[in-house]
């Protein structure tokens, strides 16, 4: 049956206000990639600030006797057609050769992080396309090719970000995209600066007289505010893990009634005590982080995470990072956040815990 006129023109009014919502929510999306300059993220016609280097684990003279590794810049033949980065490998034979592990790294142009186009980032992602001769390596039995990328905090002592854990090399024969999502958007620090680094580690015995080589190309480390992820902000509750809002609400509030208002500096200051509990009334088990701040964006201790049945609780040793000793040795109280998932709810708090010494 067709629609009377009056009928057409209010629902191509609505499909068209529609329309305009999604484009405004798609619109109002705050990304930011890093690093921020595109040819440094491309490789369009340079390494573009990119800088390399190379070692061996032990005692040798490579070329002579031990596998060494050239890096280097190519300025066709990319993903895209243009430029990449290269490490390339070269083993070595003989009486005198020395078997081990060789290693090219490269290393992004430094870059301060300012979340989201300025806004607190609710998610990031990492990604690159790769490619690597490595098979003719590979087919002597004992040997490896690995990559790693890692993404180095310079203002932190060079603390560092796992981006991409090592991972063979093998099965890229041609250009393949790699991704990783869900990475902690409170693992970097706003104001910080950072450096990207790709590591290609090759393991060989002492007689490997064989070639190969890893590329890279398309380096992006991406910080959104969350807007266009199904139209939800992701900030860690609600829906997003199938649970519903309500629930998230109620486990919330069961965890700030339950949280203890102490928590133990020891061991000469290296060392944070803090209890966590999985309330009984959520009636599920807790899978518990936790992690001491200095203040909301600045970790002073490493993260634990422990898994409680309902009603259970238990006493976290948190290693504090050396360089927030002094400032916790100065302090009474400090930030310590929990972020908690109870059957389908999540929920994440901060609470300001006195400071007990021993």
């Amino acid at each position: 049956m067709l629609s009377s006129p009056p009928r057409r023109v209010a629902l191509a009014v609505a499909a068209t206000f529609a329309l305009a919502l999604v484009s405004a929510t798609a619109a109002g999306a705050a990304v930011s990639k890093y690093p921020p300059a595109p040819a440094s993220r491309g490789f369009s016609d340079s390494a573009a600030g990119w800088t390399s280097s190379s070692g061996n684990d032990g005692l040798c003279l490579p070329p002579l006797l031990c596998a060494s590794v050239a890096n280097s810049y190519q300025d066709t033949g990319g993903a895209d057609g243009g430029g990449f980065i290269r490490s390339a490998y070269t083993g070595v034979t003989g009486a005198t050769a020395v078997g081990g592990t060789t290693r090219g790294v490269w290393e992004s142009p430094s870059f301060t992080y300012s979340g989201a186009a300025g806004r607190e980032a609710k998610a990031i992602d990492f990604s690159l396309d790769r490619r690597a001769s490595v098979d003719r390596l590979l087919a002597v039995a004992g040997n490896s090719a690995e990559y790693t990328v890692r993404l180095i905090d310079l203002s932190d002592g060079g603390q560092a970000v796992t981006l991409i854990a090592p991972t063979t090399l093998a099965g890229a024969n041609s250009w393949t995209g790699v991704s990783r999502r869900s990475i902690d958007p409170e693992s970097l620090e706003p104001g910080d600066r950072y450096r990207i680094q790709i590591t290609s580690s090759y393991t060989t015995g002492t007689s490997v007289l064989v070639s190969g080589n890893a590329d890279y190309d398309n380096v992006v480390l991406s910080a959104s505010d969350g807007v266009g992820r199904g139209g939800k902000k992701g900030n860690g509750s609600g829906n997003g893990n199938g649970g519903s809002a309500s629930n998230s609400g109620r486990l919330e509030g069961l965890l700030r009634q339950t949280t203890p208002a102490t928590a133990v500096l020891g061991g000469n200051g290296k060392k944070l005590f803090v209890r966590v509990r999985c309330p009984r009334k959520v009636g599920h088990a807790c899978r518990t982080t936790a992690q001491g701040l200095l203040r909301k964006h600045r970790p002073a201790t490493l993260k634990r995470t422990v898994h409680l049945r309902s009603g259970k609780s238990k006493l976290l040793v948190l290693r504090v990072k050396p360089k927030a000793r002094k400032r916790i040795a100065k302090r009474k109280r400090l930030l310590v956040r929990q972020k908690v998932r109870a059957g389908k709810a999540t929920a994440t708090i901060l609470k300001s815990r006195k400071l007990i010494r021993r």
